[in-house]
C-alpha cells in the first residue's frame, strides 16, 4: 500500500478518529492493546484516485501539523515570558 499512496496523506486517514476506533474495537489486550495484522487489513480507508489529490491533501495537513507545531512552541515561549515576569514582580 505505501508505493501507491502519498504517505502524509495515509497518516492523515490512520488519524481520524473512525479509523482510530475501527483498530480499538478489534483490538486484543487490556494492558497493551493490539491488532491482528489480517483485521487490520480488513479496515477498509477511501483514498482519492488521482495521486496528485492524495499529495495535495497530504501536503495540507502536513503544512497544518508544521503550522500546529509551531504555534505550540510560540505559546511554551510566551508561557516561559508570562513566568519570567511574574518572578520579577514578586521579587
Amino acid at each position: 500500500m505505501r508505493p501507491y499512496i502519498d504517505s502524509y496523506f495515509l497518516l492523515s486517514r490512520i488519524q481520524e478518529e473512525r479509523f482510530v476506533s475501527k483498530v480499538l474495537n478489534r483490538s486484543t489486550g487490556t494492558s497493551y492493546p493490539a491488532i491482528n495484522s489480517n483485521d487490520l487489513a480488513q479496515i477498509e480507508i477511501s483514498i482519492p484516485m488521482l495521486k496528485e489529490e492524495q499529495i495535495k491533501i497530504g501536503n495540507f495537513f502536513k503544512q497544518l501539523d508544521d503550522t500546529i507545531a509551531l504555534q505550540e512552541k510560540e505559546l511554551e515561549t510566551l508561557k516561559q515570558t508570562k513566568k519570567a515576569f511574574l518572578q520579577k514582580m514578586f521579587v
